[in-house]
């Protein structure tokens, strides 16, 4: 797997870039319109393999390759659209822009069409409110003094569905029986 390409951009085109790392050219799939890579980039990348082809997408920040994880999980989302929705901004932008239904952000995710930016939409807002609360969760147990280890071991046993306060209580007793 491919987690990233370190090199020079020798050809950049409407949908791709070809990145040049040690004599080797390797045509990585970007959304041109937002994001521009530099003559010397690194491209945080995502491989795709299917019976016809390798498909490598690319990003400049590593939060937008993560995100774009996230998004091709979505039911009927593809990876086309996909890059298109986490090249739109950083993710704290596109997280502030879902939150406050920033219009701006919005139309950019509603560009996809009504139906998929409503499911993207909400399954993002999702998966931000859960991983805000998992944070929050882990910085209320290292401020009692518990280490990173301890606390991710704890949180893991906790299940998922349960509120901040609950995953908080949880992990405080796995923690105190340890």
């Amino acid at each position: 797997m491919i987690y990233y390409l370190k090199g020079s951009v020798v050809i950049k085109e409407k949908d791709f870039i070809v990145i040049d790392v040690g004599g080797v050219g390797y045509k990585v799939f970007v959304d041109r319109e937002e994001e521009d890579f530099e003559k010397k980039s690194t491209v945080y990348c995502f491989m795709q393999k299917t019976e016809k082809d390798i498909r490598l997408y690319g990003f400049k920040r590593k939060e937008n390759l993560e995100l774009f994880e996230k998004l091709t999980k979505i039911s009927g989302i593809g990876p086309k659209t996909a890059l298109r929705i986490a090249s739109i901004a950083s993710v704290e932008e596109l997280k502030r822009g879902i939150e406050k239904e920033d219009k701006r952000v919005m139309k950019k995710i509603f560009s996809i069409g009504k139906k998929k930016g409503q499911q993207v939409v909400f399954e993002l807002s999702q998966k931000f409110v859960k991983e805000k609360e998992e944070e929050d969760a882990f910085k209320t147990l290292k401020t009692l003094g518990f280490c990173d280890t301890e606390i991710n071991e704890a949180l893991g046993k906790v299940s998922g569905e349960k509120s901040e306060e609950e995953r908080v209580s949880e992990a405080l007793k796995i923690l105190g029986n340890d």
